[in-house]
């Protein structure tokens, strides 16, 4: 009886459940960490990639992979991303052998993290068990993320810090904040946007907080930057001159910046072949969706019947579609909690964090025509996955739509996940789902 009663309190806790969603995701990405497996030596996978392929490398891992590859043999490479995410590339070589296991292990752990520190931070947003293990569920089964989170690339580890360095804010335990958001932008510079949501969040808590003293709301405010933007900007610079010193690569790491911002302004396009790039407008309208995009993909006609055994894709989900729905409904939550006299804390935190990592993207390619990837919304995924159910939760009847809106989100995934065995696709091929 001992045990029936002590593991029926388990249902009840938060972390159980964070926990075994978290497992379950971890074990899908692990099965997938062999998909695909390379056919020629690393030697070969270097330098100049053979066109015919065989190198196993998915999406942008053919330039990360060979630049881990370089770094371990001591050269300086693919400078114009900091090193981190790299550095973990090149960590899981050296412990489970230049192969996929190697590239991908480290970055599918971090991946897997951000599930269950997405529903930490709901918790922490909304005090609801409900609501976080939804969002962490809705986040999980994401597949572009999943994918995204899956392939040794820079985003999983720069998301896992931000969601860590967000975590550490919100409990203020602002050095470790700084610290994780610093580890953070040593995965992937664009990581400085999530840094602003949050500044900037902590400014209108502030406010609210100080009751309209804005110069005693202002001082805390600074005091906060300086703990937390300080402490990042000094693990990124510490960070960048150890490379640089260990590598060779420029006599300071304020160089070494100078290069990377260099580097990604000249990232543009023509105005004229606008029609080549996925603008943002398209990554989460259902009625103007970009193009599926291809990662990696191997069909197989066997007999008339065609599957793809693997097929990473960066795609919408349902999950996506919701975005302006979230939004809309957000802000005007956060109309009635201020009337009221109350701080939306879930719906400030959501709304600018999709300013800085979504809306952004907006004047950078229509102004500025800097190349602009659907994969991008990866990094707001999390909030829309925490907003959804915060518009529903509350509402009896509502809810039942948050239910379907999940189960499908859960589906889609499931008929788009990235490896299948030929008894699966041909179940999917049987129901007359893509496969």
């Amino acid at each position: 009886m001992d045990i029936w009663r002590s593991l029926l309190r388990s249902f009840k806790k938060l972390r159980f459940w964070l926990i075994a969603i978290t497992v379950v995701i971890t074990v899908f990405k692990l099965l997938i960490i062999p998909h695909p497996w390379p056919d020629l030596p690393a030697e070969e996978c270097i330098d100049r990639l053979p066109e015919t392929g065989g190198c196993g490398f998915v999406f942008d891992e053919a330039h990360y992979v060979p630049a881990a590859r370089k770094m371990l043999i001591g050269q300086a490479a693919n400078n114009e991303h900091p090193p981190l995410s790299k550095a973990l590339i090149m960590l899981g070589i050296l412990i489970f052998g230049d192969n996929p296991y190697g590239w991908r292990t480290f970055i599918t752990l971090c991946g897997a993290a951000c599930v269950y520190l997405v529903g930490l931070i709901a918790y922490e947003l909304s005090g609801s068990r409900k609501l976080s293990i939804i969002a962490s569920i809705l986040f999980g089964f994401d597949v572009t993320s999943f994918n995204i989170g899956s392939i040794a690339i820079l985003d999983a580890p720069a998301l896992m810090f931000s969601l860590l360095g967000t975590l550490f804010l919100l409990r203020h335990r602002f050095i470790a904040s700084g610290i994780s958001l610093g580890l953070a932008l040593l995965s992937k510079v664009s990581a400085f946007l999530i840094v602003i949501s949050l500044m900037l969040y902590i400014f209108f808590k502030n406010v609210h907080e100080s009751k309209k003293d804005l110069r005693f709301a202002l001082r805390k405010w600074i005091r906060i930057v300086e703990l937390v933007v300080f402490t990042a900007a000094v693990i990124m610079i510490v960070g960048l001159a150890i490379y640089d010193y260990a590598y060779g690569a420029y006599k300071t790491p304020f160089e070494h910046l100078a290069f990377m911002w260099n580097y990604h302004t000249i990232l543009t396009f023509d105005p004229q072949e606008m029609y080549k790039v996925d603008m943002p407008l398209t990554w989460i309208l259902p009625m103007m969706q970009f193009p599926r995009s291809p990662l990696y993909v191997v069909e197989v006609i066997v007999n008339s019947k065609k599957y793809h055994p693997i097929a990473y894709y960066v795609m919408q989900t349902p999950l996506w579609w919701t975005g302006w729905l979230v939004i809309v409904s957000l802000l005007y939550f956060t109309y009635l909690k201020l009337r009221s006299g109350d701080f939306p804390k879930m719906e400030i935190f959501v709304t600018l964090w999709f300013a800085t990592n979504y809306l952004v993207y907006f004047p950078l390619a229509y102004v500025f025509h800097r190349w602009v990837y659907p994969f991008y919304f990866c990094m707001t995924v999390p909030v829309i996955a925490m907003g959804l159910p915060t518009i529903f939760i509350d509402d009896r009847k509502f809810e039942y739509v948050l239910y379907a809106a999940t189960l499908v989100q859960v589906v889609w995934f499931l008929v788009f996940f990235p490896v299948k065995p030929e008894w699966y696709s041909d179940l999917l091929l049987l129901f007359g789902l893509p496969a």
